[in-house]
């Protein structure tokens, strides 16, 4: 552990001793260099390292202040475990609803969106890149790439599997028009109608509608709010029926925001090759993690070739470039099939600007950025949520990404009060919409990735003053 590790894990220590309160400024960099006689580029490591965790935050010429309090943590809830009765009406007219183009209120603050806000992304960077690209190459992008996609992109996102047990080399990954189109690409390619597949539950409702629309039964598993899927439960399922595939979000999943360990990562692989079921894991969020390394997913872990690893920089870079990609191991040959008919070629401009802005440090620099902001937002969110929403909330406390689930008193449906919210402003994600059964009633999705300002937290105090006033009310 280096001198700036050191320092850094005990200012941690009394940060969550409440040694330092939530807003206390810490000693000066200066004063940390007096006491403790490391260099002044040591002790500056060290609050990097504490601002990156989340801990602290910077304020211009005025020092480093904790963001931290111990007892911001309210009721977390444990295990989901899903019904077998079916839900009823029709979350499609909920998901339209909410995400649908008929909105007429204004100003909307939008906890529905998942993705980060505008300002948290470096569009002026992506701006000059953008216009060096067009410069730089003679076709200016006009051509469709090679199938496999930009060689370029494949190359940089290969080099960032380098840590894990089983890197990927450029030729292992296929480009595509975002993680959703990676993932419509492996369903289309390793299912078929009827077919049944495990998900996670709650679970993401892109990926039930998915499912849905390609005539396959979702089977949806017991889920900690914590931890992930309950493996038992993926084994024992899978020792009773046939199981045409898993789709799971190893790192920091939607809507929940769990991280699985890598104890459970590893037994899925596991599982899913002796049974020799594809394990579809979607990657979106691990690049945003709130400590100090990035979370494995499943597909380093995976040495037969069963899990087709699906990622993109749409959460965290440019949700609008549409850049995803896949490595399928031995499901290779079906995606670039499925990509062939269903896609042709991936976007030529938007891939090359992507894997240059990954070149040279430039996008690891922006992601320290954001996980700081975020990091900081999730405090924000907890505190408001803590003061202002009924006393029963329970609320996941995810360690990266920027969602975060609610679960509230089971008399209140949070389906009934979007209108009343929408009135008031405020836009949010109902619990329904992540099931196909009859369950999450009660429960809400917000995104953190706002920017945290006056109308931010106003809007999420009046949410939370609406959620007590129905309570009142029955």
């Amino acid at each position: 552990m280096n001198l700036y590790e050191k320092l850094a894990k005990e200012l941690e220590k009394q940060i969550k001793n409440g040694a330092y309160q939530f807003g206390e400024r810490l000693p000066s960099v200066r004063q940390l260099h007096r006491e403790t006689s490391m260099s002044i580029s040591t002790v500056l490591q060290t609050m990097y390292l504490l601002e990156a965790k989340g801990l602290v935050e910077a304020r211009p010429k005025r020092g480093y202040f904790v963001t931290f309090s111990p007892n911001q943590n309210v009721q977390t809830p444990v295990v989901y475990r899903p019904t077998t009765k079916e839900g009823p009406g029709n979350i499609e007219d909920t998901i339209q609803q909410v995400y649908g183009e008929n909105d007429q209120h204004d100003p909307i603050t939008n906890f529905s969106i998942g993705v980060p806000s505008s300002k948290m992304l470096p569009i002026a960077r992506l701006k000059k890149i953008v216009r060096e690209t067009m410069l730089d190459l003679t076709d200016a992008c006009v051509h469709y790439e090679p199938i496999m996609g930009n060689p370029y992109l494949r190359r940089q996102v290969a080099q960032r599997t380098s840590l894990w047990e089983n890197g990927l080399s450029p030729d292992d990954l296929i480009t595509t028009n975002g993680c959703m189109n990676a993932l419509a690409l492996a369903m289309m390619a390793i299912t078929k109608k009827g077919d049944r597949i495990i998900t996670e539950s709650p679970v993401y409702f892109g990926t039930i509608q998915l499912a849905k629309s390609l005539g396959l039964h979702v089977i949806e598993m017991p889920t900690h709010s914590n931890y992930g899927l309950d493996i038992e439960e993926v084994k024992k399922t899978m020792k009773k029926i046939d199981i045409a595939a898993v789709i799971v979000v190893s790192n920091f999943s939607n809507p929940l925001g769990y991280n699985m360990s890598v104890q459970s990562k590893r037994a899925l692989v596991k599982i899913c090759t002796s049974h020799q079921v594809p394990l579809i894991e979607e990657d979106l969020y691990g690049d945003v993690f709130f400590g100090t390394e990035r979370p494995l997913p499943c597909k380093s872990f995976d040495q037969k070739g069963i899990v087709l690893w699906c990622s993109s920089v749409s959460k965290t870079l440019a949700p609008g470039y549409r850049v995803g990609w896949i490595a399928a191991g031995k499901y290779t040959d079906r995606i670039l099939k499925s990509k062939l008919y269903h896609n042709v070629s991936s976007s030529s401009l938007s891939h090359e600007v992507v894997a240059r802005f990954m070149d040279k440090g430039r996008y690891d620099n922006h992601l320290r950025q954001l996980r700081v902001a975020l990091h900081h937002n999730l405090l924000k969110y907890l505190q408001v949520i803590q003061e202002y929403f009924p006393e029963n909330t329970k609320t996941t406390f995810p360690n990266g990404g920027f969602l975060l689930w609610i679960e509230l008193d089971p008399r209140i449906d949070t389906s009934q009060l979007y209108e009343p919210a929408l009135n008031l402003g405020i836009k949010y994600a109902p619990g329904r919409m992540f099931t196909l059964r009859d369950q999450y009633k009660n429960c809400l999705r917000l995104s953190f990735g706002l920017d945290w300002n006056e109308q931010t937290a106003t809007a999420l105090t009046k949410l939370g003053l609406l959620l007590q006033h129905q309570l009142v009310s029955y």
